[in-house]
């Protein structure tokens, strides 16, 4: 099974980093206050926790390699990301930080029949 690398915008608590070691999903967190430069490299997921997370991601002068999925915690996060990417978005149901991981890996194994 392919294991995807997501980029997620924001430093994550300690207990949603040991489920993602677990699942031996490789990911960058990166809080945008620390951007200085464009991240290279393409990842399989974008997270996003906040309207503002993409406001800012982009304003870095990044975007969302064009056949990977977004994933929004809330609907406002969603509707800045279909306003700015035009990658597929995802939303999810529950915006509790590590609901939020757990539902983006699995929808992205759903979307990429893993």
């Amino acid at each position: 099974m392919e294991k995807p690398t997501f980029f997620i915008d924001k430093e994550l608590s300690t207990i949603t980093r040991q489920w993602l070691q677990r699942q031996q999903v490789q990911y960058i967190e990166h809080p945008f206050h620390k951007i200085e430069k464009l991240i290279s490299g393409s990842f399989d997921g974008y997270l996003f926790f906040s309207p503002s997370g993409i406001d800012s991601f982009k304003t870095s002068g990044n975007f969302p390699y064009p056949n990977s999925l977004v994933f929004a915690n809330e609907n406002s996060t969603a509707r800045a990301a279909w306003r700015l990417f035009t990658n597929k978005v995802h939303t999810s149901p529950i915006s509790e930080e590590l609901s939020f991981v757990q539902y983006s890996i699995f929808r992205w194994m759903q979307e990429n029949n893993q």
